[in-house]
């Protein structure tokens, strides 16, 4: 389980807080460390500010630590595993079958395509070593059709069955969440920063993917601005409203890419109605991993506000008040819907629970949306109340826990999709001097988690043979 965010002050220039400089230069300086690419490493949870947001626990530390020789230095099998010993006295069990599938010579590995060649059509699960050895520091496997393998103590050592690996693979693949509620102050950055220098983006970056929700702030107040952004990250992720982006504009003539307030509108986002907490597109099979807010012009009068509450957060609050009604929503499939016309015309119907979990039983994803949620439920009678019950408590939770933005004119709130609602406090587009433009945008997760890894292995290999020079 995460951990709760304390109150914290995260508001920056350049993210210029010291525990996320330390993170980044710890996780970037572990990636240097003898070619080992999985660097992230945690031993669990993150405990608020007090872990100056740094990846790794104790556990973990000690992989960043190794920078002894990894060479294998002893074997020892039975009928289906070896046990490797490397020099600096650790040790993991590697069962034959998995040896021999990841066999790294050319005939088996295409190392420019980061492949196998060798296909499961043609590997023997029962597999046996004729003989093993260890020599120049690598394990040697002649196996019984005379087939040679030979893995590096590097290699063997990244790919270990052991605890401290498995959780460095985890959190290098996603980092660990903090969890946050009402003391939650929204994280601010300079968009100038983190457009034009890398160590800030990977700070930027770290803060969204363990927080969920960052502002940028001083964009230029253009519609496109957004895309630039989004572009050095990866790539927009187009919807059935606008292929590249489209923006919310109240009251003012149509122009290209923005949308005028109808009297029948496709979208209650196009209105000045209040939006209840929701996730976006979770009519979507699959939704977009983070929603991009960029205020060109906010609404001057009362309301306009973003409501921000973490789902996940909320969901463990609920599993350990009503457990039943977490159990309800973990396992009742909701019928979600958008149908009209936009650039095409459309009819989206997804299946989804509202709370998904991972196969380590943690709250992996939220599906949240009374405005696109349908009328029709795959449930009878009983269950439709059941249903209702633990959807109203749930809902309580995350109004209990929500934090309140109003963003200015070059702010750009990024929100996590799959973890943050987001709602919208109403308002009265007439009253205010002009009307609100809010520029809306989507990129998936894959992309900025991508674009971490990257930063990580390339900020430690450009400045593997110091410090990285953050402070």
């Amino acid at each position: 389980m995460a951990a709760t965010l304390p109150r914290q002050q995260l508001v920056t220039t350049a993210l210029h807080v010291n525990h996320i400089k330390s993170a980044t230069r710890q996780a970037a300086a572990a990636g240097a460390h003898e070619g080992w690419r999985r660097t992230e490493v945690a031993g669990g949870v993150s405990r608020g500010c007090h872990t100056k947001a740094c990846f790794a626990t104790q556990a973990s530390q000690a992989w960043t630590e190794r920078r002894v020789s990894l060479d294998v230095s002893l074997v020892s099998a039975n009928t289906k595993t070896v046990t490797v010993t490397f020099a600096d006295n650790t040790s993991s069990t590697y069962p034959f079958v998995w040896l021999r599938e990841n066999c790294q010579c050319s005939s088996c590995f295409q190392n420019d395509a980061i492949a196998r060649l060798f296909l499961l059509d043609d590997l023997d699960v029962h597999i046996q070593p004729k003989e093993l050895q260890v020599k120049d520091g690598c394990l040697r496997v002649t196996w019984s059709d005379g087939h040679v393998s030979v893995f590096t103590g590097k290699w063997l050592s990244r790919r270990a069955f052991t605890p401290e690996a498995r959780t460095a693979q985890r959190t290098w693949f996603m980092l660990p969440k903090v969890l946050w509620g009402t003391d939650f102050e929204v994280p601010y950055s300079k968009y100038s920063t983190v457009m034009h220098d890398d160590r800030a983006l990977l700070e930027w970056l770290v803060v969204l993917e363990k927080y969920g929700v960052t502002v940028v702030e001083e964009a230029p107040t253009r519609v496109g601005a957004i895309n630039d952004f989004i572009e050095r990250l990866g790539f927009l992720k187009p919807t059935h409203y606008g292929k590249h982006f489209f923006c919310f504009l109240f009251s003012s003539p149509r122009r290209d890419y923005e949308i005028v307030t109808q009297v029948t509108p496709n979208n209650l986002a196009y209105t000045g109605a209040r939006l209840g907490l929701h996730t976006d597109l979770p009519y979507c099979e699959y939704p977009p991993g983070t929603t991009w807010l960029h205020c060109i012009r906010q609404h001057q009068g009362k309301g306009g506000e973003n409501d921000l509450t973490d789902g996940f957060h909320a969901a463990e609050i609920l599993r350990e008040r009503h457990r039943h009604h977490f159990e309800t929503l973990v396992n009742t499939p909701i019928y979600f819907q958008d149908q009209g016309y936009a650039l095409y015309a459309f009819d989206k119907i997804t299946q989804k629970m509202a709370i998904s979990l991972d196969h380590l039983g943690k709250v992996c994803r939220i599906h949240m949306s009374s405005q696109s949620r349908d009328s029709i439920l795959d449930l009878d009678d009983s269950g439709v109340i059941k249903f209702y019950e633990a959807l109203k408590a749930y809902n309580d939770v995350l109004r209990e826990f929500s934090v309140c933005v109003k963003t200015k004119p070059g702010d750009i709130l990024i929100i996590d999709n799959t973890r943050v609602l987001h709602g919208r406090t109403p308002f009265d587009p007439k009253t205010s001097e002009g009307p609100r433009i809010i520029h809306n945008a989507y990129i998936d997760l894959d992309d900025l988690r991508s674009k971490r890894r990257i930063l990580q292995e390339r900020l430690a290999n450009d400045l593997s043979q110091g410090e990285l020079g953050f402070d």
